[in-house]
């Protein structure tokens, strides 16, 4: 590798899902402090930039969109990025899509896992093993960085983001619980609509107003909720942009989520949350937070990480009462009147 102080132009391929993008920001800091004085590009998919655009270790993002589909877009793409002269791209994300885009670009050295057949692209391939598995997600990003030189570099490995500046909240008038009923990943990681309005409607009682949020794919999970409330509620599944839910989701009193991408936005805002787990396992995914509490049931058959029961009767979830989420929600609530 070259010496470091020669490293002025970093690429780095930063991962396509939300939770990934947050859990991979400890290891963009440690790129920064790696290689002190560099300056870092990232490059990734529309829906996960607003989780970049805010952070201190991103100079820049190029948004990989669909004018870069197909083929003709990725030698576009490349010839790009060859343009801008970057002396190093690190890829987070695993495909092998990722490591061909960097040799293209004639990036001349190209770090990222050997995997997805993808090993002879790189110039410092980097393996999977058992170990790295068996870590929190969070590992696994910053083992690259270990890769380089940087398990010494001081700084936790606990994700944080700020608000994005200039962007407005959604005005919500009052104190407020923020619920986010959906999962991208399938319905294994979804706990069941009607216990999320039961729950809505008793922190209504207590005098929070509830905010439904979700994304493209959650609308039919946050209408049920909504409409399964026996109290007001405001769902603005699908209305805001991921910048604006970052915005006004640390203003909120309390988050109760599924294992997703807006578990990790919460967490690493500091938001006071509850975090439901299904088919996954919180020691690999798990809200690294301070401010959290996880509500999950050991039945013998979780975590299966599959997207749908294969047995059909989903008792990781089916097993998690209202009474055990709400045991979660006083204990944070309590915490943060105390502060």
């Amino acid at each position: 590798m070259e010496d470091k102080a020669t490293v002025k132009k970093i690429l780095v391929r930063g991962p396509n899902w939300i939770g990934d993008a947050v859990l991979c920001l400890p290891a963009l800091e440690g790129v920064k402090r790696l290689f002190p004085g560099s300056s870092v590009t990232l490059l990734v998919k529309p829906w996960v930039e607003g989780v970049f655009r805010c952070h201190p270790s991103v100079d820049r993002v190029v948004v990989y969109n669909e004018d870069y589909g197909g083929v003709r877009g990725l030698l576009r793409l490349s010839m790009d990025l060859r343009r801008e002269g970057f002396h190093m791209a690190i890829l987070f994300q695993n495909a092998f899509r990722a490591a061909l885009i960097a040799f293209l670009a004639g990036v001349p050295e190209r770090v990222g896992y050997n995997r997805d057949m993808r090993g002879p692209l790189l110039t410092h391939p980097i393996e999977v093993t058992p170990g790295i598995g068996r870590m929190h997600q969070v590992y696994y990003y910053y083992n690259i960085v270990a890769a380089l030189g940087g398990w010494d570099l001081p700084g936790s490995l606990r994700p944080r983001i700020r608000p994005p500046e200039g962007v407005a909240p959604f005005d919500v008038p009052g104190p407020f619980v923020g619920m986010s009923p959906g999962a991208s990943y399938g319905p294994a990681k979804r706990w069941i609509p009607e216990r999320f309005a039961s729950l809505g409607d008793r922190l209504v009682d207590m005098g929070f107003k509830v905010v439904i949020f979700g994304g493209k794919g959650d609308e039919e999970v946050c209408h049920a909720v909504s409409t399964a409330m026996k109290r007001p509620s405001l769902n603005l599944c699908g209305r805001i942009d991921l910048p604006t839910f970052v915005s006004t989701l640390s203003r909120s009193s309390l988050f109760i989520t599924n294992d997703s991408g807006p578990m990790h936005i919460a967490s690493a805002l500091d938001v006071p949350t509850v975090a439901i787990f299904g088919s996954t396992d919180p020691g690999l995914t798990g809200p690294l937070g301070e401010r959290s509490v996880v509500v999950k049931k050991d039945v013998e058959c979780s975590p299966c990480f599959e997207r749908e029961c294969p047995f059909g009767h989903y008792r990781c979830l089916e097993e998690i009462g209202i009474e055990e989420v709400m045991d979660g929600v006083r204990r944070l609530l309590q915490g943060s009147l105390s502060r």
